[in-house]
């Protein structure tokens, strides 16, 4: 006959104070929120411990080093992004998946350096460049000129989402980004430079916002030129001499 189990007021204290079992799954979450907070460049295997209130050799059970939790951190993320539906026109595509990717990276602080570094080694981001390729390839785009397409647009991309951190994680009071390249260009005599005269104080005067629109608008304009180009007849274009 099964009898039901009762506990006292201090064995229910017990297990309240009782710390979860950690697990990959627990190790690799509390790690994402550390990024959410201090970055991904400062994460480390100590002070992933100290959050969870364990030994550094406790996480090494569950994670091999750093660099594989870098790797862990990174999946988890993108797995998080949620990809434009399919089938819809390249440029469409790529401008729905650009605002949904810089969401995430600015939210996770050196994920885009990451990237940049060590290229699209996780499996999301590999997903990612497959159906962009095979997009631009649908729509008449050669294989070789849609993967050189991909790589130019992601890389403009994540720099583009790195360049902006600064606006995002600086303490109160940081100066802007780029006050030492505004104050040495301003300081060269405006006839010998007049590239510079003309075009530094509208740099300066850019929102963050309505720059990265315009320089999107550049690049997708860019990549719809190229698709436009391979859908005219062959009979249509000219000859090459």
């Amino acid at each position: 006959m099964l009898r039901r189990m009762t506990f006292g007021a201090g064995s229910q204290r017990a297990v309240r104070g009782r710390r979860p079992r950690l697990s990959r799954d627990t190790v690799v979450r509390t790690a994402v929120a550390l990024v959410r907070e201090q970055g991904l460049r400062q994460l480390s295997m100590r002070t992933l411990a100290e959050r969870l209130r364990v030994t550094p050799m406790a996480v090494y059970k569950h994670v091999a080093n750093r660099d594989e939790l870098v790797l862990l951190c990174a999946e988890t993320i993108l797995q998080s992004l949620e990809l434009p539906a399919e089938p819809q026109e390249p440029v469409a595509w790529l401008r729905l998946l650009a605002g949904r990717l810089r969401a995430v990276g600015l939210a996770h602080p050196g994920l885009m350096e990451f990237l940049l570094e060590q290229g699209p080694v996780v499996h999301t981001a590999l997903v990612i460049l497959d159906r962009t390729v095979s997009g631009l390839h649908a729509a008449g785009v050669p294989w070789k000129e849609a993967g050189a397409l991909h790589n130019t647009f992601f890389s403009w991309l994540a720099g583009a989402i790195r360049r902006q951190e600064p606006w995002d994680v600086g303490p109160p009071g940081t100066p802007p980004p780029f006050e030492r390249f505004f104050a040495a260009a301003q300081a060269l005599p405006a006839r010998d430079y007049p590239g510079l005269a003309h075009s530094v104080p509208h740099m300066r005067a850019t929102d963050v916002e309505r720059e990265f629109e315009q320089s999107l608008g550049f690049m997708l304009e860019g990549i719809q030129r190229r698709i436009d180009a391979r859908r005219v007849p062959a009979r249509k274009r000219p000859r090459q001499r």
